[in-house]
């Protein structure tokens, strides 16, 4: 019964620090969406331990966490699905490149074995999971305290009533970008299944980097309407 609980309130806070993580990583509102994102980490920390300790499918716990936090960004915040589903999986992606170093680093001293990777409680896991968790706090904090971050995702809810482009060179490289974030998450749980940490490490940067490219032109493309508009409605007045 403890380690349930345990089970439960650390993976409430781990699935806190990554929502967290994702929204700060794009500037989105956190604190104004507090109690919407409480009752997702609520939700997810139970549904976690639903699928790993009582039906005994862990495989598809993290998969169906993606899509779960992209539902969530897209239908508790009112962000656009092909925005939600990027935005989550390159948040996603950073979280798991965190959690990969933290256990390099633990593995290196000697604090976890190459083996707890399959593993889902225990003292080494627990270590693990708390300083990932305080590390991505951290990141989030200072992202949040010093404005950084990608701004091209406009402050939701999102009007849904505007028609979108989806064929724009833009919003294809943003929809190729999140079909790349949900293979990786697949290819990372046969990695991990496997014990491929140089493997799972590597794939999870290249996914990042490659989401990380793509933001920051969706900036640069953000900023350059922005200046185009501001030029005609000087033409215009």
């Amino acid at each position: 019964m403890l380690s349930a609980l345990l089970y439960i309130l650390l993976g409430f806070f781990d699935a806190l620090a990554a929502v967290t993580l994702v929204l700060k990583l794009y500037m989105l509102p956190v604190w104004e969406n507090r109690r919407k994102i409480l009752i997702y980490a609520i939700g997810i920390a139970l549904f976690s331990y639903l699928m790993r300790e009582v039906i005994a499918m862990p495989r598809l716990d993290f998969p169906l966490q993606y899509l779960l936090m992209v539902l969530f960004l897209r239908f508790g915040l009112g962000i656009k699905t092909y925005l939600a589903a990027f935005s989550a999986g390159s948040g996603l992606t950073a979280y798991i490149n965190l959690q990969l170093f933290v256990y390099i680093f633990a593995n290196f001293f000697g604090v976890a074995q190459p083996d707890i990777i399959n593993n889902t409680s225990g003292s080494s896991i627990y270590v693990i999971q708390l300083a990932s968790i305080f590390t991505a706090y951290f990141i989030s904090f200072v992202m949040g305290k010093y404005n950084f971050g990608f701004s091209f995702i406009i402050q939701p809810p999102h009007d849904f009533l505007k028609s979108e482009n989806y064929l724009t060179p833009l919003n294809k490289m943003f929809i190729i970008g999140s079909l790349i974030s949900f293979v990786t998450i697949l290819v990372t749980l046969y990695m991990l299944y496997k014990s491929n940490t140089i493997g799972l490490l590597s794939i999870s940067l290249l996914t990042f980097g490659i989401s990380y490219f793509f933001s920051e032109k969706g900036d640069y493309e953000d900023a350059r309407n922005a200046i185009e508009a501001h030029r005609i409605r000087n033409k215009e007045s």
